[in-house]
């Protein structure tokens, strides 16, 4: 495979046109509980097959290339995960990405639609999400906690929190923000607002966390609902995206007025630079296949919506960590009243 510093010609062309081959491998050694028993330890074919419930000869297949991509390796007639990725297959560790990867399988089938998208300037249709067992729902819900769990620590201090702040984590979902920063801010208050069906996850990840007793979930639909406060601080990560222009607007004019005078907002987002990472102008189209009006966006549009909700001291604060798709834009709440 090739990369964004591979000039565009006809390997380039071929290797994009056929990437989604390796991702696909990449879904079905997860779908299948390959990665999973792998992660548990070496094992042979003849041993998987019977107990993961699959075909011999589709697995002997898989194996092949698997190894071929050298995702997993053989040790005396048994397959082995590369030792570089086995923390990342097993389940509860704090950089699992199981349900990342499930997340994006079941976003395939969507992708392939992205012409007529394209076309339309609309989503495409699709069954609701809630069902019975480990739905696409179930597995988004998973996905962002356990990518927040890996960006979450140490972010506290980028922010500036401290004792005796109340934060708000809007749109939070399992609230693993606003979970971390309390057990990094000793004295931190947080209230993590998000829709009702947020609140079984959120649970489960405050009994993990020793500063959750400082922590409450605040149940809303934050474009129309009371956000509560006055906030010292309000975090929205990764949720404008998912709104078009004007609603993001009033979204962050709804999250500066629940500050107190003085706080400060903070936006952690995919922000579209070009040239720059290539992931959040790809993730824009991702939000045209699933919302009716979200986008990725640049940091000059994002600085505006703060200083149009009457923010100061508007500024991009750079990648979240170097070479990073995501970057931090923040602005204050003036001392003088209501933004």
């Amino acid at each position: 495979m090739t990369n964004k510093t591979t000039p565009w010609g006809p390997e380039r062309l071929r290797a994009a046109a056929s990437a989604y081959w390796e991702s696909c491998t990449l879904h079905a050694a997860v779908r299948t509980g390959l990665t999973e028993a792998l992660a548990a330890g070496p094992a042979s074919l003849a041993e998987l097959a019977p107990r993961l419930g699959l075909d011999p000869r589709g697995l002997a297949i898989l194996a092949r290339a698997l190894l071929g991509l050298d995702l997993v390796r053989e040790q005396e007639g048994r397959l082995v995960l590369n030792p570089g990725v086995a923390e990342h297959f097993t389940p509860d560790s704090p950089r699992d990405l199981s349900n990342m990867i499930l997340h994006m399988a079941d976003m395939v089938g969507d992708w392939t639609k992205l012409a007529e998208c394209v076309r339309q300037g609309r989503p495409v249709e699709r069954p609701a999400l809630d069902q019975p067992g480990p739905s696409p729902r179930a597995h988004f819900y998973r996905a962002m906690r356990d990518i927040a769990r890996q960006q979450a620590p140490g972010m506290a201090g980028r922010v500036g929190l401290k004792d005796g702040q109340h934060l708000l984590d809007l749109g939070g979902g399992p609230g693993v923000y606003g979970l971390t920063f309390a057990d990094e801010v000793p004295g931190l208050l947080a209230t993590v607002f998000d829709q009702p069906q947020a609140r079984e996850h959120f649970q489960a990840e405050a009994a993990l966390h020793p500063g959750a007793e400082r922590v409450d979930f605040r149940e809303g639909d934050f474009h129309r609902d009371d956000l509560g406060g006055p906030y010292d601080v309000a975090w929205l990560s990764q949720i404008l995206h998912g709104e078009g222009p004007e609603d993001c607007a009033r979204l962050v004019r709804a999250a500066a007025n629940a500050l107190k005078p003085g706080g400060w907002l903070w936006v952690q987002e995919f922000v579209v630079q070009i040239p720059g990472h290539p992931w959040p102008g790809l993730f824009g189209l991702n939000m045209l296949i699933n919302t009716p009006q979200g986008q990725a966006y640049t940091a000059a549009e994002i600085k505006a919506m703060l200083s149009q909700a009457g923010l100061v001291q508007v500024r991009y604060d750079g990648p979240v960590r170097a070479d990073a798709a995501a970057g931090l834009v923040c602005g204050q709440k003036p001392d003088g009243g209501a933004a």
